[in-house]
């Protein structure tokens, strides 16, 4: 379950200039505070929606919305509230998710390195995840390497989604018959995507 939903940060509270409380009638109480509201998933910032604001007197309390402001209040408000500039941590989100699809790249980039060494350099005990005819994902675990074969064990389980292979990746799940390969079937079942990753301890 994904917690999404809308925050707020104060920006700045001035003290107006020259503006009479419509209330109190007391000159220089008024201050504008300015707000901006951000977007959240799992109360950690990701982007800024908008600013806005209220006036507040000192002396009586008053506090008014920018719609209900008078016009000399409104006009000092619009000022205030284009200067006010937002904290970074608003975007803190974007920052963190952008880092995660950096990641995210350089693992797949790597992942695929250390995929195509493993292939030209097999070691026995390596695991071999592919996807069977029946659409479901297992995994083979190398018993053997001659010069030109791979010798292998089959899983004696599959499991309908590649992310979940780790649970059936057990020794004791893995068959006691060995079946041969040459290395340039492997290398080709690696090319068609049968054989989409390989495991290394």
């Amino acid at each position: 379950m994904i917690f999404f939903g809308t925050g707020s940060a104060n920006l700045d509270s001035v003290k107006t200039r020259n503006i009479t409380c419509q209330h109190c009638n007391n000159q220089d109480t008024i201050y504008i505070n300015i707000y901006r509201r951000h977007a959240h998933v799992f109360w950690i910032p990701i982007f800024p929606i908008g600013k806005s604001g209220t006036s507040y007197c000192t002396h009586c309390k008053e506090t008014l919305s920018s719609k209900q402001m008078p016009e000399a209040l409104k006009i000092q408000y619009k000022n205030i509230k284009g200067e006010a500039k937002g904290p970074i941590w608003q975007f803190s989100g974007l920052l963190v998710l952008a880092l995660l699809i950096a990641f995210g790249v350089y693992s797949s980039g790597k992942d695929k390195e250390n995929t195509q060494r493993y292939l030209s350099e097999p070691v026995m005990g390596d695991i071999y995840e592919y996807k069977a005819d029946n659409g479901n994902y297992s995994t083979m675990r190398l018993e053997k390497v001659t010069t030109d074969s791979l010798y292998l064990s089959l899983n004696d389980y599959e499991i309908p989604k590649k992310s979940r292979l780790y649970k059936i990746d057990k020794a004791e799940n893995y068959s006691e018959i060995t079946y041969g390969y040459s290395k340039n079937e492997i290398s080709q079942m690696q090319i068609e995507g049968v054989i989409f990753d390989i495991n290394r301890d």
